[in-house]
């Protein structure tokens, strides 16, 4: 069998576990690079070389090693599949490919005085819908998840907010308790929501836009005129959960278990990016050894 034989029937049995920009994504990492380099190609045909030249190709592109190592993430999945099915009874190739390494680590370079500024501008943006879309992006969610929150998944008598494993990166359910300003704010939207459904138990979705009557699909834009109000550096919208894992972790020294959880991580592992490693530690680290024996020892003669 083709890879894209494969790959249709493992698609099939992955499309309704995969978060829809996990489907998006990967649909797209097949389409634009392994099915134009393997996908005609008999499973059986293929070898360790095959692999690392697809390997090489891509990074030659260029792609970076990040991209090319989420690309093979793909790969390994179907070859995996093809082999438990016994479509495939050959040896798992994949796993010998050899990619360069990679930083993983977030690095959120501007100084602490514009992080201040980026979560003031946050808090302060004034308009309609988009500033409260903005302020629930500053408690940590991802923009999905919030511009596809949906009533059923709020409790606001008990101030919870629920993220099923399906509808959240980690794959994991999450409970997030509300902040009593997130709260004031889905109560405003719950009593429009009322008026409009004439129904106790709320549907749908709970940023809607006003001009087109469905949620929001791209708000872009209006971040782009927060930060030119504002004067401050262009960054991604995804950018502002690397701001509040930098700032929470480095500057507030909150615990990394509670700022994992705030930004919904599926491990504190995920968490350590955020941890900037400042020279003058290692400074700090041996004061703190001389200190603590300098009763003992004349560390002017060392």
């Amino acid at each position: 069998m083709t890879i894209d034989d494969i790959f249709q029937q493992y698609f099939e049995l992955k499309k309704s576990k995969w978060a829809k920009h996990t489907l998006k994504s990967n649909l797209s990492s097949y389409n634009n690079h392994i099915y134009p380099n393997i996908g005609q190609s008999d499973i059986d045909t293929l070898n360790f070389i095959d692999y690392q030249k697809l390997a090489n190709k891509l990074l030659e592109r260029p792609l970076s090693p990040k991209t090319v190592g989420n690309i093979f993430i793909i790969v390994t999945g179907i070859v995996k599949f093809a082999i438990k099915t016994d479509i495939y009874l050959g040896k798992d190739y994949v796993q010998f490919v050899e990619l360069p390494s990679y930083d993983n680590k977030q690095y959120f370079t501007l100084s602490v005085a514009f992080q201040k500024r980026y979560i003031r501008a946050l808090m302060t943006f004034n308009e309609p819908v988009y500033k409260d879309i903005f302020f629930f992006l500053l408690h940590g969610r991802r923009l999905g998840e919030v511009l596809c929150l949906e009533w059923e998944f709020l409790d606001l008598e008990q101030g919870l907010m629920y993220l099923p494993a399906q509808k959240n990166k980690s794959r994991k359910n999450l409970v997030f308790e509300l902040t009593n300003r997130q709260i004031k704010i889905l109560k405003s939207y719950k009593s429009e929501a009322y008026k409009k459904q004439g129904n106790a138990y709320l549907k749908g979705y709970v940023f809607i836009n006003p001009s087109t009557g469905t949620r929001y699909k791209d708000v872009r834009k209006a971040f782009e005129r927060l930060l030119d109000r504002n004067t401050l550096p262009k960054i991604r919208i995804h950018d502002i959960r690397h701001l509040l894992g930098t700032y929470l972790v480095n500057e507030l020294n909150t615990p990394i278990e509670h700022v994992s959880h705030l930004l919904g991580h599926s491990s504190v592992q995920v968490t350590q990016r955020y941890v900037n490693q400042k020279p003058s530690n290692a400074r700090k680290a041996m004061d703190s050894i001389f200190s603590s024996i300098k009763d003992d020892v004349d560390i002017a003669h060392l």
